[in-house]
């Protein structure tokens, strides 16, 4: 992960017991926010089941996109990249996990919408991408309509489900807790399709010929990390982060760690170029 010039870690510890500000270069130094104090430690819901973003590797511990994000965001703050406590949530669970205090801050896939911002908060988000639908290799799907009557399967909680069910009312939609039941569904052929972000799908066909991506593409969406609603300060300081992460490479590197390539390509546009709706990466707050 790399480190930002004329950061010195036990310079930020000492920071951080006395004063606790967290000096960024180039921005005004900004005060840990009183969240994070409290805590101690960043205790944050990732997803562990949605590679490259967020997943559990070969030993048990969480590694991927945005674990990388929350222990550079969790050494600028303690001057420890531990110092970041994973919790595993899914589709269904990050929203009450964030809101019952389970954890301070969710970095997992989650699109801004307005449904969900009148529940929680978002910071800026941190990257675009689209949704699309994996299918087993000898399927013929061109578009969504295609789907009428046949069986597609989702998330529970995502965003797809919602724009489906109204769009697309002939689409028989199952949702299932989890992108890897929904794909071991469809390997099993107890669906046609599985639909959701294209970055998880992707990776499930690059790893398994027997699937395969269609050339169906909708809903751009952003994600972002959410916090609970009315907790303004970390919330800002998220946004910093984000902004830092960006502009110190922290994204990128991350991006080419765990993504190859026609992936590594779809996700670095997404974090690194103007979404193709012309829509922002900053989300509104609703009061």
């Amino acid at each position: 992960m790399p480190m930002i010039k004329g950061w010195a870690v036990a310079g930020a510890i000492a920071v951080l017991a006395t004063a606790a500000v967290c000096p960024h270069p180039g921005y005004a130094q900004t005060k840990i926010p009183a969240t994070l104090q409290k805590a101690a430690q960043l205790n944050v819901g990732v997803k562990c089941d949605a590679p490259p973003a967020a997943f559990l590797d070969e030993q048990g511990k969480p590694a991927g996109i945005d674990i990388e994000f929350a222990r550079h965001i969790a050494e600028l703050a303690f001057g420890d990249p531990g110092k970041a406590a994973f919790t595993c949530v899914t589709s269904a669970t990050r929203i009450q996990m964030l809101t019952t205090g389970k954890v301070d801050l969710v970095i997992a896939t989650m699109a801004p919408t307005e449904e969900r911002k009148k529940v929680v908060d978002f910071a800026t988000s941190t990257n675009w991408d689209s949704s699309t639908v994996l299918v087993r290799a000898e399927s013929r799907f061109n578009k969504l309509e295609d789907f009428n009557g046949k069986t597609l399967l989702t998330t529970k909680g995502g965003w797809q489900a919602p724009y489906l069910e109204k769009q697309y009312p002939q689409i028989n939609l199952v949702k299932l807790d989890s992108v890897n039941d929904a794909i071991q569904a469809l390997r099993q052929g107890r669906a046609d399709g599985v639909t959701q972000d294209v970055e998880p799908l992707l990776a499930a066909a690059d790893q398994d010929p027997a699937l395969k991506l269609t050339d169906i593409a909708f809903l751009i969406g952003w994600g972002a990390p959410a916090v609970r609603r009315g907790d303004d300060e970390l919330r800002l300081f998220i946004n910093e982060m984000v902004s830092l992460a960006k502009k110190d490479g922290t994204f990128e590197a991350a991006v080419r760690k765990y993504a190859s390539g026609k992936l590594r390509e779809i996700m670095l546009d997404g974090y690194e170029k103007p979404a193709p709706d012309g829509s922002s990466s900053e989300n509104s707050v609703v009061r």
